[in-house]
């Protein structure tokens, strides 16, 4: 399964992220998904459930956010929003297109719980 070796590094760069911190529990992690990443989001939050087992993230969350595939049209310069199986300018119609967004995978927020300092007696 592609998505748990996904997940799996998903979390060892989150676990980076929250020792850096100084951060013991992650609470919830939020990504976002292109269309055209080449994962399926209910397939990846079932990885996540199985990758996140004995870690520090192993009571979060996970907030899958779909982003809109966004291409540049070639001919005419124009940006239009498309549908992956029809990579069509809406305003020329023109098929010579760059994508510019939604083949992505990324990790937009990490929710930490920090440590409380520990109290210093008064002398």
């Amino acid at each position: 399964m592609h998505e748990l070796s996904v997940c799996q590094a998903l979390l060892r760069q989150v676990a980076e992220i929250a020792d850096a911190r100084g951060a013991h529990i992650v609470e919830r992690i939020t990504i976002e998904v292109g269309p055209l990443c080449g994962l399926e989001p209910e397939l990846l939050a079932g990885a996540f459930a199985v990758a996140r087992a004995g870690g520090c993230a192993a009571g979060a969350a996970l907030d899958i956010e779909s982003t809109p595939l966004i291409i540049s049209c070639l001919s005419c310069g124009a940006r239009s929003e498309a549908k992956p199986n029809r990579l069509i300018c809406s305003a020329c119609g023109g098929f010579r297109a760059r994508i510019v967004a939604g083949d992505e995978l990324r990790l937009r927020r990490v929710e930490l719980t920090m440590p409380q300092p520990e109290a210093v007696p008064a002398p």
